[in-house]
């Protein structure tokens, strides 16, 4: 097998993360990113019994760890980390790893796996990356805010504590070398917060590539979105920080405005957010006027927002949405498709300095529908900030190709 034996002249480029690889978008931007650029990218990640244990994608080796790696196990390895600061499953995997491969940077995707990272600062040769996916204490609050089991509030309440993660975000922000943040709000917050050095920390956003422009030109087809409605769409997952709910709630003053108006929601989410947003369906009435479709292929998306009159991102503007941004606010924007967002400070800021869609107030479901109305009564009005949206990606620099340069130069430049 390649890569047997240690490197010890080209070390590689050593990327974590407690996730599906490829299927990560932002761990597989930068990985493949590096490697067209001649780095060497080595991904860990957890095993799945239906995918091989080692692999090279797109120039990057994937080197899958332990056994098919449940979502029980999961659970209960991340309630460990959350005592001990160490995740057993990636400590005994790193360790066969640092024994197998040359490592000169470890870059640690994401909070929950820094302090097992942290653990191997002195097998590394140059130097360690934490990448902030979002602000992880933050979303704590918020992810879980619809699960209705006691069991499950109590484990989060003893394991999940946000409070207590804010304290370990503080320690490993200190501890590694160089700290990747998703927006300059983060860097902001913790420059603020935690008095992080501004010069060990950089911004890497969830831009896109301009060539997922072609997935418009060559959309496949769907049937999710029917042409004779005027379409609300959002594709995601589904959460309580989605604000999904004040969209909802929203649609009550538009249905009764604009009769064939509809909204659809493409995605899914666990089954209390189910509950909960079939529930805010039922109690307003809004049966023939909300639609949750369900999750669909990825190669569909394109052409459901193509297909869809307004697109919108809603997210309720919180100390978590205020401190990270979504892939598809770029996808959106190159979709040539209305975007409508919500006043999070990322959303508002990119959406206001390009005038590249609308702007309603976070969680105000009466500003959401008099958004919507207001688009509907002068559609004509809003083609240009359609445009503005794509030329932004396309030709202004919000974009992964422009992005990823930051990313690069890092690895050439390194200085601690």
């Amino acid at each position: 097998m390649p890569y047997m034996q240690k490197d010890n002249e080209y070390g590689y480029i050593c990327m974590v993360v407690d996730g599906n690889y490829p299927n990560d978008i932002r761990v597989r931007k930068e990985a493949e990113s590096l490697a067209e650029k001649g780095k060497k990218i080595l991904v860990i990640c957890p095993a799945k019994k239906e995918l091989p244990k080692q692999e090279t994608i797109n120039g990057v080796l994937v080197y899958r760890i332990g056994d098919n790696y449940s979502f029980k196990k999961k659970g209960i390895y991340d309630i460990v980390e959350s005592i001990t600061d160490i995740n057993i499953f990636f400590y005994f995997g790193l360790k066969k790893v640092f024994r197998k491969f040359a490592i000169d940077y470890l870059h640690i995707h994401d909070l929950p796996i820094a302090g097992t990272g942290y653990l191997f600062k002195e097998e590394v040769k140059k130097g360690l990356i934490l990448d902030l996916h979002e602000n992880f204490p933050e979303a704590l609050k918020t992810w879980f805010a619809w699960r209705k089991s006691s069991i499950v509030k109590l484990k989060n309440a003893l394991f999940f504590n946000p409070k207590q993660w804010s304290k370990k975000e503080k320690k490993y922000c200190e501890k590694y070398d160089k700290i990747i943040c998703v927006v300059e709000e983060m860097k902001a917050k913790l420059a603020h917060n935690f008095q992080v050095d501004s010069s060990k920390m950089l911004v890497i956003s969830n831009h896109e590539k301009i060539d997922f422009v072609e997935n418009f030109e060559n959309n496949k087809i769907q049937n999710c979105i029917d042409p004779e409605r005027f379409s609300i769409t959002y594709v995601g997952g589904f959460g309580p920080h989605r604000g999904l709910d004040t969209a909802i709630k929203g649609m009550k003053l538009v249905s009764e405005n604009i009769p064939e108006a509809k909204m659809y929601l493409i995605g899914k989410g666990s089954k209390d957010v189910q509950n909960t947003l079939v529930g805010l369906i039922e109690s307003n009435k809004l049966q023939n006027h909300v639609e949750i479709v369900g999750y669909r292929p990825f190669k569909e998306v394109a052409a459901i927002m193509q297909a869809s009159n307004i697109n919108m991102i809603p997210h309720n503007a919180d100390e978590h949405t205020n401190n990270t941004i979504p892939h598809k606010l770029f996808q959106i924007m190159l979709s040539k498709s209305l975007l409508l967002v919500s006043s999070c400070k990322p959303l508002k800021r990119i959406v206001g300095t390009y005038d590249a869609g609308v702007v309603f107030e976070a969680g105000n479901s009466l500003d959401f529908s008099h958004k919507v109305h207001e688009i509907h009564s002068n559609i004509e009005e809003y083609q240009q900030k359609i445009q503005n949206a794509f030329d932004a990606v396309t030709k202004k620099g919000e974009n992964w190709e422009s992005e990823s340069e930051k990313l690069l130069d890092l690895y050439n430049n390194w200085q601690i």
